[in-house]
């Protein structure tokens, strides 16, 4: 599986950019967020029918996804491109609020170097290919979406998601017998997380493992709670917090060493359940100390698993 992952030194030539802006983000809605500080996208331009360009800025500061190293955090393009994904979907395909978009697969890779923090916000072009587009009658029904960043025309990274978009009426069908805990409200407290500094974490809350007996397996603290994880409700643990709960755990294997996950490859092929005990597992690394194969588990089946990418750096 590791060898999925391509090298974690990406060669790509600096470019010519397109004009895009940078101005001001883009709806709320657009990128299905509650909090406007959280939305990372500011332009969006159809450049062909499968083709887009859109802007995305990097803040110097985030909540949750903080510095790394003296450099942007690489989740936090990974984030900006899910967002990226959903404009695409919805201005560029006319998907319609209330369907929902189901992630197959999420691989990356950026280069380090091109995410070194400056004296302002990082600004970022996505250039963003369609393939096997798929559609149920007129209604886009998904596609495989290949995404290359660019930061003042030189080449950040680049991120291969998969997706699929289905009606409420499916999704409900999908989900019919879950538990809906979309009410956080009356749940039973989250356990005791590790310590912060094993990590990389400064604060408890943004803390995704809780010890067990058992070496290298954690209980997965779902995030509920947390404002940017859980921006808002939802009846299942979102994406973006299983590839964190990732991180965290090959970060404890680095402990007190810095690591950035400069690639990931990972499949989704479960939802995570709310309020359901989920076990985070690191496995054999086989004498490989940059990649690490992580999966999470709920009920006896793997509902996530991921190959993550390091490099060791220096705070």
């Amino acid at each position: 599986m590791t060898s999925s992952i391509v090298a974690d030194t990406v060669t790509e030539e600096s470019r010519e950019q397109p004009s895009v802006s940078f101005e001001q983000s883009l709806p709320r809605r657009w990128v299905h967020r509650a909090a406007n500080t959280e939305v990372l996208v500011t332009s969006f331009d159809k450049r062909s029918e499968n083709d887009f360009v859109l802007g995305a800025q990097l803040p110097r500061a985030h909540a949750l996804y903080g510095p790394v190293a003296g450099g942007h955090d690489p989740l936090l393009f990974v984030e900006a491109v899910r967002q990226a994904g959903l404009v695409v979907g919805h201005v560029g395909f006319d998907v319609p609020y209330g369907h929902q978009f189901i992630m197959d697969t999420l691989e990356y890779q950026v280069e380090p170097e091109a995410l070194r923090l400056a004296d302002a916000p990082a600004q970022i072009v996505l250039e963003i290919h369609c393939e096997n587009v798929k559609r149920r009658g007129k209604t886009f029904a998904g596609a495989d979406m290949h995404v290359h960043g660019y930061r003042d025309g030189v080449f950040v990274g680049r991120v291969t998601l998969p997706y699929s978009c289905i009606s409420p009426a499916a999704y409900a069908r999908i989900r019919a017998g879950c538990d809906d805990f979309t009410d956080m409200a009356g749940q039973a407290e989250l356990p005791d997380p590790v310590p912060p500094w094993v990590v990389g974490r400064d604060c408890p809350s943004d803390v995704l493992l809780a010890p067990t007996p058992h070496e290298r397996i954690w209980l997965l603290r779902d995030g509920r709670t947390h404002p940017v994880l859980f921006d808002h409700p939802v009846d299942h643990v979102p994406g973006m917090t299983a590839l964190e709960a990732a991180r965290q755990a090959v970060r404890s294997e680095f402990c007190p060493d810095t690591i950035l996950p400069v690639g990931m490859r990972t499949h989704f092929h479960n939802y995570i359940e709310l309020g359901r005990s989920c076990f985070v597992r690191i496995h054999d690394a086989s004498g490989a100390r940059d990649a690490m194969r992580v999966t999470l588990e709920q009920e006896g089946r793997v509902a996530v698993d991921s190959t993550v990418r390091v490099r060791r750096v220096s705070d």
